[in-house]
Formats: C-alpha cells, structure tokens, sequence
C-alpha cells in the first residue's frame, strides 16, 4: 500500500484473506506468514464487504491487491476504482478454469507464481497510465 503523504512509499504489507475465520489464522500463523507481516492480516468471510474496515485500519491513497480470483478483483476495484492495482495470480482451480477467466474483467497484472511478486516494480507499476497496464498485461 502506498502511504498517504508519501512519495514512492510503500506501507506495510497487508494479508486480506477471506474463508473460514478460525482455521486461516491458524494457517497463517503456522506458515509463518503472520509473523512476516507483524499480524497484520485480517480474515473474513467476503473481501469486498470489509473494505471500510481495511481503509480504516490501513490507510493508503493507492493499494495493489493480489489475488487468484478475478471476481474478487473486479468486486474490489469497482468500489476502489482507481485506488486500486490488481494482480491476478493464474494459480489454483479457478485461476486455471479458462470458462471463470473469460466471464471476469482483466486484472492490470497476471503473474504465473506468487514468487514472481519479489520481481515486480511497484513503483513502475503504479505510475503507468490505465492504456499501458493494460497494454502490459496483454504482453504477458
């Protein structure tokens, strides 16, 4: 997330995760994950209804959320609009389902494994006009 105020500053990493409310913080805690983001992660049942709740508790002007759910994405940036930068991770049954792909709205980024996020440019990311994410993604 990108702090309020600052320029090519990035806040902290947050964990939105949504699913069952008692088994995943488990799962994050015993991952190790938990720990790397100093438990900052918030489990719920659906995303985009806790919005409010995780600009309250993590402000930021822009975020960029990854996810392997497009509809997820499209349901976040439709009330983030351009507030928002998604990644779509092709990992997973859905993310691999051709027929889920093609009814949902393109993510500005695609990436084949979620170690591919240690390689992306954040900064570049975020300053690119809409036409050219878009246009990346494509080449892809």
């Amino acid at each position: 997330m990108a702090r309020p105020g600052g320029r090519d500053r990035f806040g902290p990493t947050v964990i939105l995760s949504d699913g069952d409310v008692v088994f995943l913080p488990r799962k994050l805690q015993r991952s190790g994950l938990w720990h790397a983001v100093q438990g900052r992660a918030l489990v719920c049942v659906h995303k985009e209804k806790v919005l409010d709740v995780v600009q309250r508790h993590h402000p930021a002007r822009h975020c960029v959320m990854v996810d392997d759910k497009l509809r997820i994405l499209a349901a976040v940036e439709a009330i983030w609009r351009e507030r928002l930068t998604t990644v779509f991770v092709r990992l997973g049954h859905c993310a691999l389902d051709p027929n889920t792909v093609a009814a949902q709205a393109a993510a500005h980024f695609s990436i084949e494994d979620i170690g591919e996020l240690a390689d992306l440019d954040l900064s570049s990311m975020l300053k690119q006009p809409a036409e050219q994410v878009c246009a990346n993604q494509e080449s892809r």
